[in-house]
């Protein structure tokens, strides 16, 4: 929805995000109509070209018909797309969690996965990227509203260095160019050493100054 950046509330949030770029909209689960805009944008680009794509596509709700509409079958139409308009490089935002597939967005976007490294037209660079510093204080406003923090096991079971979006968004533009990434799964975290869940608790408490309240 290119109201959401255009718009003046979206130029207030977003403005920066977009300077110097051409936002254009297109339904990416319409495989025709998205190669149409592709082709469209390669005529007009430098050289008659489109050079790379990068999809951070991915489903809000994560069950099984939107993950697999959107983490697999929307992402195969830009890849098709792009092999379409010989694109020379596809950069994919999959996800850290996908090696433990439990969950069906975690399996739709494997199936997509094995779908970009089976093909030989484009080469790709599969970058799956550790929890958000956005999302890892998600439970901040729960847990000032003194409610517990809210772990699996006893918090000490899984760990993660998260990551900034910034520097994600940097990474995947970089894999572009770099040619050290070319046809690679790469896994990818933040600068620190990885944080229990439980020592990421603690951290919240101590930035509100409460005292640890853990739900197991």
């Amino acid at each position: 929805d290119k109201s959401k950046v255009e718009s003046d509330e979206g130029k207030m949030l977003y403005g920066t995000f977009f300077e110097g770029a051409e936002v254009v909209e297109c339904d990416v689960c319409d495989a025709d109509k998205l190669t149409e805009t592709l082709k469209d944008i390669s005529t007009e680009a430098p050289g008659g070209k489109i050079d790379a794509i990068i999809s951070c596509l991915a489903s809000r709700s994560g069950i099984k018909k939107d993950a697999y509409a959107i983490d697999y079958q929307a992402t195969l139409n830009c890849l098709e797309s792009g092999r379409a308009v010989n694109a020379r490089h596809f950069v994919l935002l999959s996800a850290f969690c996908v090696k433990n597939p439990w969950l069906q967005f975690q399996q739709a976007k494997l199936k997509f996965e094995a779908a970009l490294e089976a093909q030989s037209d484009m080469t790709y660079s599969i970058v799956r990227p550790t929890a958000f510093f956005k999302s890892v204080s998600g439970q901040l406003e729960v847990v000032q509203q003194g409610a517990p923090f809210v772990m699996f096991g006893d918090g000490t079971v899984t760990s993660c260095n998260p990551i900034s979006e910034a520097d994600l968004a940097t990474y995947l533009i970089d894999s572009i160019t770099d040619k050290s990434r070319l046809n690679k799964i790469i896994n990818l975290g933040g600068p620190d050493e990885p944080l229990t869940m439980k020592k990421q608790g603690e951290m919240l408490f101590e930035a509100v100054g409460k005292e640890p309240n853990f739900f197991y």
